[in-house]
């Protein structure tokens, strides 16, 4: 058997006739290397019994097929190349590449049509690099699709994103063997940093169905609200951001690059099972490709914001007695704990954001703030912990009374 003229048969119902008994079912991959296919929707003829799950069939085992369903060319084709085409693509060039090698242009700059991705729905060959790549990287990201993702539902893929490549591991064809393999390994390392969007139920799914106690994660959607808290002056807004507004409000994210991550949940309103679908819509592998490689740049971007005001904060600290005349310097007493008059500032300046927050932000009836879609929004400019910005609080003589008198106010 010719494993191209396999894949052109993706989709369709085939009869197996093998030395012991004859099986029917839908063709949903082929192993180009031992000319294995896999079908699911199985029944043993023999017995008339229909078998639950996939199963594998090995081409040495085949003595006879027969196509049963009567499918346009033209469907089928457009199947084999809607998702398996990429795959082939893949499995005869990338896996053979050096895991780790920097893609050029950077993923950052890059369109979802030109996304390069591996697909792992095989054991051998890809399966043991893509694990031992990973395995060597301090932050990954990672996000699951699947019918209804939670302890009940069904997972069908996980993608994880490294700084220099994607992966699609295909949980639904594989099963909990790939946590087994290695997975588990990863997502459970203290070691590895894992940036999820919304990881509740990503770690319901993981921890009841597969036994996997995720560890070290950063949550894109618990970061983006601690961003708000702070920049708001210590307010919260009445609900969290999805993933695509986090993207747009923090990383400026282009219409094209919206419109792709927009395909994936157009795709779910018409058909709710589309990510069990065999083979994968190209198209929608890019889509899911490209919202896990972006996490890596969101988690940057929303670190330095969450970090901006301790960084400023040192910043004035060490120009806090450098900047001082000669003349007035004096001894200054190095050792005394008092709370500097900079620190006693965080409680002013979170006032003034508090305020610029009520005059920017309506409130709902729990008293939350309701931010509008991040398209229309016209974010204000952040106050920055600086004395210098706040030319009313200027001062001609520090005292510890004052700073209190300040803080208590």
């Amino acid at each position: 058997m010719d494993a191209s003229w396999l894949r052109a048969l993706l989709g369709r119902r085939l009869r197996l006739a093998l030395a012991d008994g004859t099986y029917s079912g839908r063709l949903r991959h082929v192993d180009a290397s031992s000319k294995a296919v896999v079908l699911h929707e199985v029944e043993d003829l023999e017995n008339k019994q229909q078998l639950p799950g996939v199963k594998m069939f090995f081409g040495y085992e085949i003595q006879n097929l027969v196509i049963l369903d009567d499918l346009p060319a033209a469907s089928a084709n457009e199947q084999a190349n809607d998702g398996n085409g990429e795959r082939s693509k893949l499995e005869g060039a990338t896996p053979r590449k050096v895991f780790g090698e920097k893609h050029s242009p950077e993923y950052e700059k890059l369109e979802y049509e030109d996304l390069e991705y591996i697909i792992i729905d095989q054991f051998h060959e890809m399966f043991g690099p893509a694990i031992f790549h990973i395995k060597q990287q301090n932050v990954i990201g990672v996000a699951l699709k699947g019918i209804n993702v939670c302890r009940f539902g069904k997972l069908c893929w996980m993608q994880i994103s490294t700084k220099y490549q994607i992966y699609c591991f295909d949980i639904f064809l594989l099963g909990a063997a790939t946590f087994r393999n290695g997975l588990k390994m990863i997502l459970e390392d203290s070691n590895i940093l894992k940036v999820i969007h919304n990881c509740r139920l990503v770690s319901d799914c993981l921890y009841h169905q597969y036994q996997v106690d995720l560890t070290n994660v950063f949550d894109t959607q618990v970061a983006d609200v601690m961003q708000f808290y702070k920049e708001t002056g210590g307010l919260l807004p009445s609900c969290v951001s999805t993933l695509e507004e986090c993207l747009v409000r923090h990383l400026s994210l282009s219409r094209t690059k919206i419109r792709s991550l927009q395909h994936c949940a157009c795709a779910l309103k018409v058909n709710p099972k589309v990510w069990s679908c065999r083979p994968p819509p190209q198209r929608l592998l890019q889509s899911a490709g490209m919202e896990v490689m972006l996490l890596l740049s969101l988690r940057t971007v929303l670190m330095d914001k969450l970090m901006m005001d301790f960084t400023t904060q040192v910043d004035n600290y060490m120009s806090m007695y450098r900047n001082i005349p000669n003349i007035s310097f004096g001894y200054a007493e190095i050792s005394s704990l008092e709370l500097p008059y900079e620190l006693m500032e965080l409680t002013v300046i979170q006032k003034l954001r508090r305020e610029d927050a009520l005059k920017k932000y309506r409130t709902d009836e729990d008293g939350l703030l309701v931010r509008p879609y991040p398209h229309f929004e016209n974010k204000p400019k952040e106050r920055i912990i600086n004395i210098d910005d706040i030319p009313e609080l200027e001062i001609t003589k520090t005292s510890r009374e004052d700073g209190i008198e300040v803080q208590n106010e």
